[in-house]
């Protein structure tokens, strides 16, 4: 098509060139212009067919480029879709795969074998385990609806019975206010047993459970009281205290707050009926833990005898190495450190308000165990039980062995021990005289050189009681220092001797003075007897005498006569002559 275009564009130039020529030459008559002319009109036409047929031939061109381009988008468009697909198609299987049902995390029934053939796949075998279990389900929500039914029922008739007894109150009252002169004349204080009843119910669970086991040690025992001290109102502030307060916001005072009620054990003395051990025993709900604070009583001729430090942390020495220093769990301490606050910040706060210390042997009769928690099993129960009444029973000897020893003290501070006495022949008396008794410190006792080897030892330390005793017979005079632990009569006192006579003479310079405090102290006879000090003090006054007339000849002039001497009796009852060894001797007088 181009080149025919091409070709007739050509003609047509020429054709042109030769009718300018002729029209610029008319003589020239080879020429002729009108044929030309209409050649040339031909040609035209020609052109505008050739023309015609490119433009029909690019439209057509257009329109199958569009429709090819329609094609293609199309195609695009649905590979598009595909891809989508695809993805979707990837995203669901993962997500199948991910799947995690919920009947995973319930506990499903095993189906019955002949349920479920053994051939057939997991899938089936758990559609069946998930119909059985719904089976079960509904038959067990169609159970818990009866019993709530029940319970409503029985919920109402409790309602019932709780108006009629209501009705009963005026009545009650009534009655009871008309037979108190009966009561009071049976001595049934029926109204306080009823509020101490309520109040009980208010306890701690671990005081309560102490409450319960004391509570059975004091019908059996008349000398032994246990009660309940503290408000029911204050119960009630501290509850709704509790409540709207946050723990993490409560201060020092606030976080260290014992609960309103709390146990108070007496302990009388048959002997003594106006001395008395107190021991209160205090919960700390916040912390788990109760603590034990002792009071001791003494009647006001016994007053002097209380200054003495004989009766100081009385509950240090209830049980072994529990002093009450450490908290009893672990888990205490963290409950601090948690409100930022220290044990030590604790036991001042215990000491400043007289709450005692948290000794461990509190927490076993309150039935608290290592999380804090009261014990339940009916074993634990009897252990509990069993061990409060050895408690009671250990504070019972430990207040007993005390209050002799306090008696004795105070009688030899009166230099009396004609009480001791009762019982040997006038004749075996000492010779020589009780003139001193008094209280020491530690610092006093420390300071003598004859006690150093005791302290050396670890056998004396801070927490004894010392005291200073002075024997005189004649111009001799013995002096005595005396350490008595915290476990006595378990452990027997300590006795340091010093003669004071032709010299000093002590255990580190004198043998015989060496002897007589091996004899003291090796008291053992009558270790666990409540009079152990003043056969301590005898044994000593013995010794005393012993020694200065087996010494007395050696020195000049001679003061001690022989023959009224205490050891010519001696010689008599044991048949051992004077100056035979003297310890052989003086073992059988006193085993005598």
């Amino acid at each position: 098509m181009a080149e025919m275009l091409n070709e007739n564009f050509n003609l047509l130039r020429q054709l042109f060139s030769d009718c300018l020529a002729a029209k610029s030459n008319p003589a020239n008559t080879k020429i002729d212009l009108d044929e030309k002319l209409k050649l040339g009109s031909l040609l035209f036409v020609l052109i505008k067919k050739i023309n015609r047929m490119v433009k029909y031939k690019v439209r057509a061109g257009r329109e199958e480029l569009q429709s090819q381009k329609s094609l293609v988008d199309n195609n695009r468009l649905h590979l598009q879709n595909l891809l989508y697909e695809v993805n979707y198609l990837k995203r669901e299987i993962r997500h199948c795969y991910q799947f995690k049902s919920q009947d995973e995390d319930i506990d499903i029934c095993e189906p019955d074998s002949g349920e479920v053939n053994e051939l057939e796949s997991s899938h089936k075998q758990r559609i069946a385990r998930l119909e059985r279990e719904l089976t079960l389900r509904k038959q067990l929500s169609d159970d818990c609806a009866k019993l709530l039914n029940a319970k409503t029922k029985v919920f109402h008739e409790i309602i019932t019975k709780m108006e009629n007894l209501a009705t009963f109150a005026p009545s009650l009252r009534t009655l009871l206010k008309a037979t108190k002169p009966l009561q009071e004349a049976l001595q049934l204080p029926l109204e306080q047993i009823w509020k101490l009843d309520y109040k009980v119910h208010l306890l701690p669970p671990s005081l309560y459970l102490a409450y319960v086991n004391l509570r059975l040690i004091e019908m059996e025992d008349i000398h032994f009281k246990i009660n309940v001290m503290g408000s029911e109102d204050e119960v009630k502030n501290y509850e709704a205290e509790r409540k709207q307060t946050d723990i993490t916001s409560l201060e020092k005072d606030q976080f260290f707050q014992p609960h309103p009620l709390y146990l108070q054990m007496k302990i009388q003395d048959p002997d003594f009926m106006y001395d008395s051990i107190v021991v209160n025993f205090y919960n700390f709900p916040l912390l788990d833990v109760v603590t034990g604070y002792c009071d001791i009583g003494f009647n006001e001729s016994n007053i002097a005898i209380t200054e003495s430090n004989l009766l100081q942390d009385f509950l240090k020495y209830i049980c072994e190495n529990d002093v009450g220093e450490i908290m009893p769990y672990a888990e205490i301490n963290l409950k601090i450190e948690k409100q930022n606050l220290t044990t030590e910040e604790f036991y001042e706060y215990l000491g400043l308000r007289n709450l005692g210390k948290p000794y461990r042997w509190v927490q076993e009769v309150c039935g608290t165990s290592s999380l804090n928690t009261p014990k339940s099993t009916n074993s634990q129960n009897q252990k509990i039980k069993e061990f409060a009444a050895d408690v009671v029973k250990r504070i019972k000897l430990y207040w007993n062995s005390r209050l002799c020893l306090s008696t004795q003290i105070k009688a030899f501070m009166n230099k009396n021990l004609d009480n001791y006495m009762d019982g040997k022949a006038p004749n075996c008396k000492p010779n020589c005289s009780l003139v001193q008794w008094s209280a020491l410190n530690w610092e006093e006792y420390e300071a003598n050189t004859t006690t150093m080897r005791y302290i050396e030892e670890e056998l004396v330390d801070a927490s004894f009681s010392f005291y200073r005793a002075v024997v005189v017979f004649s111009s001799a005079k013995m002096e005595c220092l005396i350490s008595i632990s915290n476990k006595y009569p378990h452990n027997a006192p300590l006795w340091v001797i010093t003669v004071h006579w032709n010299g000093h003479h002590n255990a580190l310079n004198n043998s015989s003075i060496k002897f007589m405090e091996h004899w003291t102290n090796s008291l053992c006879d009558s270790k666990n007897t409540p009079d152990l000090l003043a056969a301590q003090l005898l044994r000593t006054m013995y010794s005393f005498d012993i020694f200065l007339e087996t010494e007395g000849p050696l020195y000049q002039p001679l003061e001690y006569n022989k023959e009224k001497s205490f050891i010519k009796s001696f010689s008599k009852r044991t048949r051992v002559r004077p100056y035979k060894r003297i310890s052989s001797g003086a073992n059988n007088y006193f085993k005598q």
